[in-house]
């Protein structure tokens, strides 16, 4: 029985867990809203290797976002990257056409779009980006090329992996650099204007954090966790108790999807659909 129209597009989200994941949300609605022949389906995997990105285009799989534990392993695989996946060596999207895999890392410039719609000022300051995985890769470049951050602290309980990203960084910037512990860098917390959360701490089915303790943040601060499922971590809930303002996981999502979703169909998502999108993520999460 087939199982594929050979008319059709897919595209998916690689990954694991993916219990918690929103991704089909945003793209199949718009796929409706624009009364495009396209689906979007969930693979959970292990590991991701060429052959089954090769099995999975034969299907007619054209397309794939990426998430956790495989964003490295999606930039190594690619036969073409972007300049951020260059830069980072991490990617969170794939294209999947004629044989060939094309390699984008969209974390970053969805992350900067929300933190530019919400608090723009916030970048002018000095930064900290908690984690050095994967998202924290293509995060911490954009905020150096298109957030113009000229301070920025990575902070991670990988000592390796932080000296690796800063490393990387180091090639592409002229802005002040910093990796520090965990602990080391709660003895000038107050001095951070904004600060990223980028690891899986709190997310739905991991352990819950926060990774910093609620004494640390101070009030105006500015708290970017993107984790979203839940929304309110408890990172979250602590730097909201101490009067942190909040820009939301779901802005990150949905930011990165939009940019996914025109490397995937070549179509430009209007405002309008975005606020769409937004509105879905939330109602999804009970907040609507």
């Amino acid at each position: 029985m087939k199982i594929f129209r050979d008319s059709s597009k897919y595209f998916g989200i690689v990954g694991k867990p993916l219990s918690h994941t929103l991704s089909p949300v945003l793209h199949t609605s718009w796929y409706e809203d624009l009364n495009l022949d396209c689906g979007y389906l969930v693979f959970p995997v292990d590991t991701l290797e060429k052959k089954e990105l090769s099995s999975l285009s034969k299907f007619g799989v054209r397309g794939l976002s990426v998430t956790i534990p495989h964003k490295e392993a999606a930039f190594q695989l690619a036969d073409q990257t972007d300049e951020i996946s260059k830069a980072v060596k991490a990617s969170n999207t794939l294209v999947l056409e004629n044989g060939s895999i094309s390699a984008y890392n969209t974390d970053g410039k969805g992350a900067v779009r929300a933190i530019l719609e919400e608090y723009p000022k916030s970048l002018q300051g000095k930064v900290l980006l908690l984690g050095s995985g994967g998202s924290a890769r293509g995060i911490s470049f954009s905020l150096l090329k298109e957030g113009n951050v000229q301070d920025l602290t990575i902070a991670a309980r990988n000592s390796e992996t932080s000296r690796e990203l800063l490393e990387l960084l180091s090639k592409v910037t002229s802005s002040k650099l910093r990796s520090e512990s965990l602990v080391e860098v709660q003895k000038n917390f107050s001095e951070f204007s904004l600060i990223i959360h980028t690891t899986p701490l709190g997310m739905k089915g991991k352990e819950p954090g926060p990774a910093i303790p609620e004494d640390c943040f101070q009030e105006g601060q500015v708290v970017f966790d993107i984790v979203y499922n839940p929304l309110e971590t408890p990172l979250v809930l602590a730097a909201k108790k101490k009067g942190a303002k909040i820009i939301p996981g779901t802005e990150m999502l949905l930011y990165q999807a939009v940019e996914q979703f025109k490397l995937f169909t070549g179509v430009s998502l209007s405002p309008e659909l975005i606020q769409k999108g937004r509105e879905r993520l939330l109602k999804s999460l009970g907040y609507v």
